[in-house]
């Protein structure tokens, strides 16, 4: 084998190396400097427009809301293992935490530490669990005072919900929780998708609206049981969802905050032209409005004839003629509230939306998102058989 001799031997090219070298280790240190390393940090403004700043995606997260949940497993293939304690997971629809727990186990290891409110939260038993994220997804003004004092011990805090939320349509405030969650935890491209699958089903709505003056006039009974009627006001989600939706909830009229009580003068005197009545599987217990994960649809519609049979709702002309109607309430205040839109919608304006079927809406997500599918009765009508309660 002959080998190419090259001009000033091998010590002239043994001198030049370190140079190349050097002239290598300089530039990559001048690109290091511009850009910053391969996990630079993240940031983020949050619903607070509060800049919040992580070193890298959050693995160990805590929660105050445990329908994080649900957020988590629409961008995520293994939400529980992001989950390092969180509060209240009662709030879970029982259905669905089971069917959590079929797939992943570990559900039932994670901590019960803080509270939804922020004035029941020990700080000792967050830092417990060592997070490196507290997610707040229900907001409240107590919350800032804790912020500051997590974030004095290390732990970054990040705001789903909060003033800047309160301006946001349905649509966008869900979308951009969506998407802060899908950057805190390195899941955006996932995130991004469900945010603009959301957006799309609500112009579709809107769109179809677009010509059509009349909004029917709906009574909103949540957590529908004995008394009647509890309704959600001016300034809640469920409200602006359904106006949105093309309906008109009686009690905004009445009730200005988020929510408060009608009586039953009030709403036999306002005649609403629906009724929509939401519930979940632990109101069984009390006789109420049960629908949700694990419940057939039968059952939903019994429980939705129990409630009807109460506090004079019979002589509603709504329920007389079967526009009466009931939709999961967690469904309703998570992030598959637009399952909750759609319903609403096929409820106030059945022939505009006779070809829209939000099961199949919940197909769709179910395929292409959430990483466990949630399969039960979420919705039902006093008459139709099918009543929307398929998977």
């Amino acid at each position: 084998m002959r080998f190419r001799r090259v001009a000033g031997g091998a010590g002239a090219g043994a001198a030049r190396r370190p140079a190349g070298l050097l002239r290598l280790v300089c530039l990559a240190v001048l690109a290091w400097s511009v850009v910053g390393p391969a996990w630079a940090d993240i940031v983020m403004t949050d619903a607070a427009g509060r800049e919040v700043r992580l070193e890298r995606p959050a693995t160990r997260i805590v929660t105050n809301e445990s329908l994080i949940l649900l957020s988590l497993a629409l961008i995520d293939p293994d939400p529980v293992a992001r989950l390092a304690g969180w509060a209240a997971p009662q709030r879970v629809d029982r259905g669905i935490y089971d069917a959590f727990r079929r797939r992943f186990p570990a559900i039932d290891r994670i901590p019960v530490v803080g509270a939804v409110v922020p004035s029941n939260v020990s700080m000792e038993a967050l830092l417990s669990v060592q997070p490196d994220l507290f997610v707040v997804r229900i907001w409240q003004p107590g919350w800032d005072d804790l912020a500051r004092q997590l974030e004095a011990a290390g732990v970054p805090v990040l705001f789903l919900d909060g003033p800047s939320t309160a301006t946001r349509s349905p649509a966008d405030a869900t979308a951009f929780s969506i998407e802060l969650l899908g950057k805190a935890i390195g899941r955006e491209e996932q995130a991004g998708a469900f945010a603009e699958f959301v957006r799309s089903r609500y112009r579709m709505v809107a769109e179809r609206l677009a010509g059509t003056a009349e909004r029917p006039k709906v009574l909103m009974d949540v957590h529908a049981g004995a008394l009647c009627c509890y309704t959600p006001g001016r300034g809640n989600r469920i409200t602006q969802d359904l106006q949105l939706a093309g309906g008109h909830n009686i009690g905004s009229d009445f009730v200005a905050g988020y929510d408060g009580q009608l009586s039953t003068e009030y709403v036999l005197g306002a005649e609403p032209d629906v009724y929509i009545g939401t519930g979940s599987p632990h109101l069984a217990a009390q006789g109420g409005l049960a629908l949700g994960g694990g419940i057939d649809a039968a059952s939903a519609r019994a429980s939705l004839r129990a409630v009807l049979g109460r506090n004079l709702l019979g002589e509603l002309a709504a329920v007389r003629e079967g526009r009466a109607f009931a939709v999961s309430h967690q469904l309703a205040i998570s992030a598959l509230s637009v399952l909750a839109f759609e319903c609403f919608a096929t409820w106030s304006h059945p022939d505009l939306f006779a070809d829209l079927d939000p099961a199949e809406t919940l197909a769709e997500i179910n395929r292409r998102f959430l990483a466990v599918p949630v399969e039960g009765t979420f919705w039902i009508g006093l008459k139709d058989e099918a009543g929307g309660a398929r998977p």
